[in-house]
């Protein structure tokens, strides 16, 4: 089936029913009143709903069929444009365009007013201004989130790691794509030292957001362009035009932060620069105690009439530091230091009007650098370094010592996009078809984890072992994309995309038994995925336009979890010390058993969405309703194990004939494998007006509804081991798995003053959650589903035999209070924000988090009456100072 839709998609496009040379052209520039280039415009004519985007430039072009239309010009910041344009069958017009500007400065920082409430493609996203990101203050990506929907106000600090949920979803599914180039996560590897973001979604703290331009934060259905997601993607676009340098400090009472930034014209080529400067601290009585960040990036942009080009060189210099607390006896500390060098590219050429060829690339390389020290204290102890399973002479150690380790990586990837994009009109609707290939490959050479196995850094009855990164294989993903997207006018303006996406985690070989349509044509390790998606728009009048979305997305399993590293149980079999003085006069026998925690063939995990949308607007004021439903299966999920291992004796020893087990252990680890499940449904509400007159204000809500359950398929869980006299041995009970649930509404009100007169952008924002609920289904179920032994391996219990006294031994006991719900109170959160131009091109700006310091104390319901446990509902009253001038050199 895979294969004929293919079929189908390849032919469409090889099929041209309409001839070209019956079009005519419209060309010209875009400028504001102000005389600038207006890049990026969208230009639209209305009777066909079809358009284009200018260049950086501000120039555009576009073909029609002969005839007189609406010409429709928008651009941020801008008043819309119109105005009628004939276009002639093979000839061509040229028409610039000037526009309005209804944006302005605050000393460096630009005020943009929003004049259109109809979003202009199907997918559900929301765009966020260079200005409204330097207007929050914020100190990295994660800052910039919390102006979308359903997103709760934190203090903008970087001392824990910040990734990115999108609608209740798993960091791990958000895609972040840095000037047209997907960041990975897969080869990280630092695993289980400090704040490691290894096997879960990008630390989102190494993205400064002083230099953005942009970001997009689609929640919707995606292009099929973009792949290795489920949740969302964030789309950030950083500035690459010419600017008047600029320098800012910022202030608050955990971060300092500086930045330098600047824009020149060198000959036809455009460079960028920035540098920032950040550090965070955690505990300010403990020096470097924390996180700090040096990020560099250079661009070099060249536009043209037939080839645009966009070179971005990154260098970003982290350290996450956990020092030793004075006096503290276990003498624990950790750090994460992370060296990152990359070059990304973005080029196209224009092979006529009409076709134009795209091509990414980029290259990226990580040096990460952990660390991990604490106190080991034993009377003494047996060490192995055993890397197979069997029995040896152990090494004793006597007394305390500083165990310590390193997790060095080496981390490599390697990224190209290729596609070719072709327009045609079939009768009257213009095809816009897409198709590309996108190869992305992640490997890690390095030294991996490193200690002194004679000092090991923790010991117990599992024990670390050394590993190099080196001996694990590398990663590629290969994925083909096909889609049409289609605008016109049949009755009413619509557009129109459907596509599908391709991918291939880990390809591993051809299948000519799929070109039947059967198979997978492209064999994996890790999962083959033909992802269709499908949306539209229709404007049912000028001002209000409804929007359908359904598709699939897929997202690859990291290398964390595909080469995790095996578990090493230890047992110590005889151990006899005589004189710690004489190590010869000492002996002990210690047997290894290794259980295997990789898991290879892991698949990755999809999502289905499902989305609707009516966007609805009048002369001063417009609102956004959507509801949703996102259904991920076959989650990444830690799944217990249980085991068994044993300790012996050896009288004959050397030699191991003869042994004898003394004793069975019970136990479980870990392994992940595709269990989890996550059902995300909700409306989300965006309301807003333009700037009010003479108050100069423009309001804004938003409003969103949250129902999340989250599980595991089939699921199960073990608990502790213990003798069961029924059974007569020792076994690990099995009980089914419950099921979490959630519910919540969050709600923004947003009051902007944006005053030119004043220089002045005040903003409050009141934060109210009305529901925050949340429970379990299926706790209550305290009968054992099954249980593991020795003798008897994994047991299942029949259902109508999970009562029987036999069993009642493994029955879990429960107090009243673990099944109720959590049924938090309303909560509200009052924040201040005000910038103020001090002189041209200067501006101070503050904020105030929590400004009445409202935090409630909410007892928790699952705690005891006799030992209650309570939770603060807001952050404490947090404040930041930022300054901000430019250098006229």
């Amino acid at each position: 089936m895979r294969i004929q839709l293919l079929y189908i998609l390849f032919f469409l496009i090889g099929t041209n029913l309409f001839a070209q040379s019956s079009l005519g052209t419209l060309e010209g520039t875009l400028t504001s009143d102000q005389g600038e280039l207006l890049s990026f415009a969208t230009v639209r004519l209305r009777e066909i709903n079809t358009g284009t985007i200018s260049d950086i430039r501000g120039k555009y072009k576009l073909q029609a069929k002969e005839g007189k239309y609406t010409i429709e010009v928008t651009y941020v910041g801008c008043e819309k444009f119109t105005a009628q344009v004939q276009i002639r069958r093979g000839a061509t017009r040229k028409n610039d365009f000037v526009l309005k500007t209804t944006s302005f400065l605050i000393g460096s920082i630009e005020v943009v007013a929003k004049n259109d409430f109809l979003q202009n493609t199907p997918e559900t996203k929301t765009s966020i201004s260079a200005g409204e990101i330097e207007h929050i203050q914020a100190s990295s990506l994660n800052d910039v989130l919390k102006l979308t929907p359903g997103v709760e106000t934190t203090n903008p600090t970087l001392n824990s790691t910040e990734k990115a949920e999108i609608r209740n979803g798993d960091p791990i599914g958000t895609q972040i794509i840095l000037d047209g180039i997907p960041i990975t996560n897969n080869a990280n590897m630092q695993i289980g030292i400090g704040q490691s973001s290894a096997n879960s979604g990008i630390d989102l703290r190494a993205i400064p957001a002083e230099n953005i331009k942009e970001v997009e934060v689609i929640r919707g259905i995606p292009s099929v362009q973009y792949g290795d997601l489920t949740d969302g993607i964030l789309i950030v676009k950083t500035k690459s035009s010419v600017e008047t340098p600029k320098l800012k400090m910022k202030y608050n009472p955990q971060l300092y932060e500086s930045n330098l930034s600047a824009g020149f014209g060198l000959g036809s080529w455009v460079m960028n620069t920035n540098l920032n400067v950040a550090s965070s601290s955690r505990d300010i009585r403990i020096e470097q105690d924390g996180y700090t960040r040096i990020a560099l990036q250079s661009s070099l942009e060249k536009a043209a009439d037939e080839y645009a080009t966009k070179n971005v060189f990154y260098f970003t210099r982290a350290f996450d530091e956990y020092k030793e607390k004075p006096g503290y006896a276990l003498r624990e500390a950790w750090y994460n230091r992370d060296i990152n060098v990359k070059y990304s590219g973005d080029h196209f050429i224009m092979l006529n009007e009409l076709d134009k060829i795209n091509l990414k690339l980029s290259v990226g390389y990580t040096y990460q650098n952990s660390y991990d020290q604490r106190l080991v204290s034993r009377d003494n102890l047996v060490l192995s370094t055993r890397l197979t399973e069997g029995t040896q002479e152990g090494r004793i150690v006597f007394g305390s010592y500083l165990g310590k380790k390193n997790i060095r990586g080496d981390v490599w990837n390697l990224y190209g996009d290729l596609n070719y994009l072709t327009r045609f009109y079939v009768a009257s609707p213009l095809h816009n078809v897409l198709f590309g290939i996108t190869y992305r490959n992640d490997f890690n050479k390095g030294e991996g984890i490193i200690f002194d196995p004679l000092f090991p850094p923790s010991v117990s009855v599992t024990t670390p072992r050394l590993r190099r990164y080196d001996m694990i294989p590398d990663y590629p993903i290969l994925s083909l994309y096909l889609e049409d997207r289609v605008t016109g006018n049949i009755i009413l303006p619509f557009t129109f995309s459907a596509g599908l996406r391709y991918e291939i985690f880990k390809p591993s070989g051809i299948d000519f038994g799929g070109l039947a349509g059967k198979k997978d044509f492209i064999k994996s390790q890790n999962g083959s995925f033909l992802n269709p998606r499908i949306a539209m728009s229709v404007s049912l009048t000028e001002n209000t336009q409804l929007r359908l979305g359904y598709g699939v997305t897929a997202k690859s399993p990291p290398m964390g979890m595909i080469y995790a590293q095996e578990r090493y149980y230890d047992v110590v079999d005889t151990v006899s010390v005589v004189n710690p003085q004489y190590p010869d006069s000492n002996f002990s026998l210690i047997s290894t058993f290794i259980r295997e925690q990789a898991n290879r063939s892991i698949k990755g995990y999809t999502q289905k969405k499902y989305e609707v949308s009516l966007d609805q607007q009048w002369d001063f004021f417009g609102f956004t309703v959507t509801g949703y439903l996102n259904s991920s299966k076959d989650m990444f999920e830690s799944v217990s194990q249980p085991n068994y291992y044993y300790k012996r004796s050896f009288p004959y020893w050397p030699a191991d004939t003869g042994s004898l087990i003394t004793r069975y252990y019970l136990d479980t680890y870990t392994r992940y494998g595709n269990k989890g499940y996550l059902d995300v449904k909700g409306i989300e509400l965006s309301m807003g007006t333009k700037r009010i007159p003479v108050i100069n204000t423009v309001i804004k809500l938003d409003a969103s509804y949250m129902h999340t359950v989250a599980g595991s398929k089939d699921g199960y869980y073990f608990s502790s081991s213990r003798f069961v006299a029924a059974l007569n041995e020792e076994v690990i009970p099995m009980y089914k798995d419950y099921e979490s649930y959630n519910k919540e509404v969050l709600i923004n009100y947003r009051f902007e003053i944006q005053s030119k007169e004043l220089g002045m952008w005040l903003t409050l924002h009141i934060q109210q959650k009305p529901m925050d609920i949340d429970g379990r289904n299926g706790y209550d179920d305290t009968l054992a589903t099954g249980y593991y032994s020795v003798t008897k391996g994994l047991v299942s219990i029949p259902e109508e035999q999970r009562p029987d006294a036999a069993y009642s031994a493994m029955t879990r006991h429960l107090q009243g209070f673990e099944l109720l719900e959590e049924d938090r109170p309303n909560k509200w959160l009052v924040n201040l924000k005000v910038s103020k131009s001090l002189w041209k091109g200067a501006v101070i700006s503050f904020y105030v988090n929590n400004f009445f310091n409202n935090r409630p104390l909410y007892r928790i319901q699952r705690s005891s009456a006799a030992s209650p446990s309570y939770e603060r509902r807001n952050p404490g009253i947090f404040y930041g100072l930022d300054f901000n001038t430019m250098i006229d050199l």
